[in-house]
């Protein structure tokens, strides 16, 4: 081979290698640029599942609850043992077996037509088919708290017994809706009954008044404030009923629910406020379906009802269990809130497998200042060992200033008070729900509205807000054990809000690096006062342990600043002292003694 021709096969080798070398090049420019397009396209995914998480988080139910699915998140035991005092009406022994269900109403410091301030209580119980184990037990005291009389009404075949009492052209009444059973004479159906307070004791308006002649029990319940009455009931097979009242007038007609056929077990409450149908006046109405596995939220205008009409009814929100079957919902509402629409609802469910109770209860909290869509709190999700599981029942109440929502239940689980699952327990939680937040419940208040164990048959009650009265807390009725036959009893408690949940010897700060608040003297006579441990907006109050308020004051205080409470006027007795600072997260309650 020549030189000259081994030379040209050297060049063509160099040709072609450098071709490779370009190949090679173009394939790792190529590799490159996929890798970033593919490294873009991960990015975007997670910028808009992260955006997506936000909207569902503020505007719709937790993703677990869209798809049917409750986790259970174990709560801390409840420690706070309850030290208010609890009463027993009836007093005698006899009128209370097996009770099933339960209501609570009151309003405190009203005007009576003689001129005397008074605070109004009653709550009811009942048991199925019974000729004389179906109630009203009612109280009246006087402004100091004083009772000046009390007693019972048998309402003979009364089942599931709601009862409110309203104020109506200055006179105040009880309004008591039920299902009236009468095995004797098959005579069957949903009415209601009119009670009024007077002087002498409550005086029977009008008895067994007619809403419906269903042959089959369906639940029923009432609501009442300044803006009106309102009655639902579920007629089975048929629907969801409701009538409305304005104030000093009569029922309107009997208005059934479109495409309720399918539902049971209403609540309804009067809401006044922003939001809903733009009526200004909505009925809330919660249900379940037949299943009692699915929730539904409605809402109708006031006046639409007390017309006669369903027109604007409209569903605003349903919720699934997943397959558990729901205990009946409670709704509540205030009564007058200058926002948006507010509301919440009280819903559980009991589960038994294998010797294993599951115990599920949330709060559903619609508040339109802040989101547009309600919002899922859950309160207890607990499973414990235990022989056999009853419904937990939550009922629901707000505050009187509309931000703290009270969830109370009925419940099995390990406390520190009762410790074994064997007793049924009546508990409560509190939510702050001021609109500035998401919903959540408030640091120690999981804890014991009764230190007594329930007994063989549980129901608790709450009484609703109502702007009628002055008073800023719960009124709360509830069945325990008794010693004596039938072994049987309803009793009653009151607990001031701004307290933690049913204790009155508690002195909580919220906040961290505050110095502790010392409340002198303790015990007192005409004054006490607190030295400002921080600048800043001061809520002060004084409350008499039956729940009356005899002393308010909003003040902005400087640091260090002395502020004394004058008591001279106030009666002996124990009275709960609260000093609230959102600015400085104290939320400070003490008992006090005045000698």
């Amino acid at each position: 081979m020549s030189l000259v021709s081994f030379k040209v096969i050297v060049n063509s080798l160099n040709n072609k290698l450098l071709d490779i070398d370009k190949i090679f090049m173009l394939k790792d420019l190529l590799l490159l640029w996929l890798i970033y397009i593919f490294e873009l396209l991960i990015i975007s995914i997670l910028i808009i599942t992260f955006k997506c998480i936000l909207f569902m988080k503020k505007h719709f139910l937790p993703i677990a609850y869209l798809l049917g699915s409750l986790s259970l998140a174990t709560p801390a035991v409840a420690q706070n043992m309850a030290v208010l005092p609890e009463f027993q009406l009836p007093t005698v022994m006899g009128p209370v077996l097996r009770p099933q269900n339960a209501s609570s109403s009151t309003l405190q410091q009203v005007i009576m037509p003689s001129g005397a301030m008074e605070h109004l209580y009653v709550h009811s119980w009942d048991v199925f088919s019974s000729p004389n184990n179906n109630g009203i037990a009612w109280r009246r005291t006087n402004g100091n708290g004083t009772l000046i009389m009390q007693n019972h009404t048998i309402i003979p075949y009364a089942e599931d017994i709601d009862a409110v009492i309203y104020e109506d052209g200055g006179q105040y009444y009880i309004l008591a809706a039920y299902y009236y059973n009468n095995a004797i004479t098959s005579v069957r159906g949903h009415r209601y009954d009119v009670y009024r307070f007077d002087p002498a004791g409550l005086t029977t308006i009008s008895t067994l008044n007619f809403l419906s002649s269903s042959p089959t029990f369906g639940r029923i319940n009432v609501d009442a404030s300044r803006y009106g009455r309102a009655i639902t009931w579920c007629q089975p097979g048929t629907g969801i009923y409701a009538r409305a009242a304005n104030p000093g007038g009569t029922f309107g007609g009997t208005v059934l629910l479109p495409g309720t056929v399918n539902q049971v077990d209403p609540d309804i409450c009067i809401r006044r406020g922003g939001g809903g149908s733009g009526s200004g006046l909505d009925l809330q109405i919660v249900m379940l379906d037949n299943s009692l596995t699915n929730l539904r939220e409605f809402r109708v205008p006031f006046t639409s009802v007390a017309g006669g009409s369903s027109a604007g009814f409209a569903p605003e929100f349903g919720i699934s269990s997943g397959g558990f079957r729901y205990n009946p919902p409670r709704i509540e509402c205030p009564d007058a809130w200058g926002g948006g629409q507010k509301w919440a609802v009280s819903v559980g469910w009991n589960d038994y497998s294998g010797g294993t109770v599951t115990e599920v209860v949330d709060a559903i909290i619609m508040n339109g200042d802040f989101s547009g869509s309600p919002m899922v709190v859950p309160v207890s999700g607990i499973a414990y060992t235990s022989g056999w599981a009853d419904p937990c029942n939550p009922v629901v109440t707000y505050n009187k200033d509309g931000d703290v929502v009270t969830v109370g239940w009925i419940s099995q689980q390990v406390t520190s008070v009762l410790p074994s699952t064997a007793d049924k327990k009546y508990l409560a939680m509190d939510i702050m729900d001021d609109g500035t937040s998401f919903p959540a419940t408030m640091p120690w208040t999981f804890n014991m509205i009764s230190n007594s164990a329930a007994g063989n048959s549980a129901v608790l009650a709450f009484s609703g807000q109502n702007l009628n009265s002055d008073f800023d807390g719960v009124h709360n009725a509830f069945a325990q054990f008794h010693p004596s036959a039938p072994n049987y009893c309803m009793k009653y408690k009151s607990r001031p809000f701004g307290m933690t949940t049913f204790r009155d010897n508690a002195a909580l700060n919220l906040g961290t690096g505050i110095k502790e608040i010392a409340i002198s003297p303790n015990p007192f006579n005409n004054a006490v006062s607190f030295t400002v441990p921080a600048a800043g907006n001061y809520m002060i109050s004084l409350t008499s342990v039956d729940g009356r308020a005899v002393y308010t004051h909003n003040e902005v205080l400087a640091q260090g600043q002395s502020f004394k409470v004058g008591t001279q006027e106030l009666a002996a007795g124990t009275y709960i002292m609260n000093i609230r600072s959102i600015d400085n997260h104290i939320n400070k309650i003490e008992k006090l003694v005045k000698q």
